[in-house]
């Protein structure tokens, strides 16, 4: 009788086991929770690879394109945290990024993470715009500020103020 309950127990676990384990993958919970965050909160929002963007200010001028070199002014915040300010441009001054000519390249020194590259490209010069960022193309376990989560989903305003150069390769 002990042996017919010990496998009986064995059985249960090994039935419960799999069950456990993790079957999507970050990216995938992450996206599930920005998509929860803008329905809970009535934001409409559009998708470009993962990033969804909200457009705050049509802009009027040129396209952004990968290798362009932009000044923006900005400011972060995580999901998790709205509105608290984890980064921003100091003051009224823009900061230059530079945008790699191959998105998700990290070897251009100035380049934003990838999921502003992804934003960026789908604004216009003189634009603002929200965008929904998930931690797989940010920081991912890398924590954001004193106060922020690992895994941090971010919400990064942009306003595109200025286009400086493009790329010789457009």
């Amino acid at each position: 009788m002990k042996l017919s309950k010990l496998l009986l127990i064995i059985v249960a676990i090994v039935a419960v086991v799999p069950s456990c384990k993790k079957t999507t993958t970050q990216l995938e919970d992450d996206t599930k929770a920005i998509k929860n965050y803008l329905s809970a909160n009535g934001i409409q929002a559009q998708e470009s690879n993962k990033v969804f963007y909200q457009v705050i200010t049509e802009g009027t001028g040129e396209q952004c394109n990968p290798g362009d070199t932009v000044a923006v002014k900005y400011k972060m915040a995580t999901i998790e945290s709205p509105d608290k300010i984890v980064q921003q441009n100091k003051g009224d001054k823009a900061v230059i990024y530079f945008l790699p000519s191959t998105l998700g390249s990290s070897s251009d020194d100035g380049a934003p993470i990838y999921g502003v590259q992804l934003g960026m490209v789908t604004m216009k010069e003189g634009g603002k715009s929200r965008f929904y960022i998930p931690s797989s193309y940010a920081y991912g376990s890398s924590y954001v500020g004193p106060d922020s989560v690992s895994y941090a989903n971010i919400i990064y305003e942009v306003e595109l103020c200025e286009i400086l150069r493009r790329d010789k390769k457009h």
